[in-house]
């Protein structure tokens, strides 16, 4: 085996091994609480994203930023 191979095999090893204790430390700190507010904050996210989009939409809107710019 030459030098540029076995270079190449611990630099992927140690590649692999930063991904794997990333990966299975990510895992561990997660817990099923953690899960229910994550999904909560989302399901509020997008009930403001929903609102937001009302009020963009609405046909006044565009009417008030035209007469804003003047």
């Amino acid at each position: 085996m030459d030098k540029l191979t076995a270079v190449t095999l611990i630099m992927v090893a140690a590649f692999a091994a930063q991904v794997l204790t990333s990966y299975f430390r990510s895992q561990r700190t997660r817990s099923p609480g953690d899960v229910k507010k994550l999904a909560d904050e989302n399901a509020a996210l997008k009930a403001r994203i929903a609102t937001l989009e009302a009020i963009v939409t609405e046909p006044g809107y565009e009417v008030k930023q035209q007469i804003s710019r003047l």
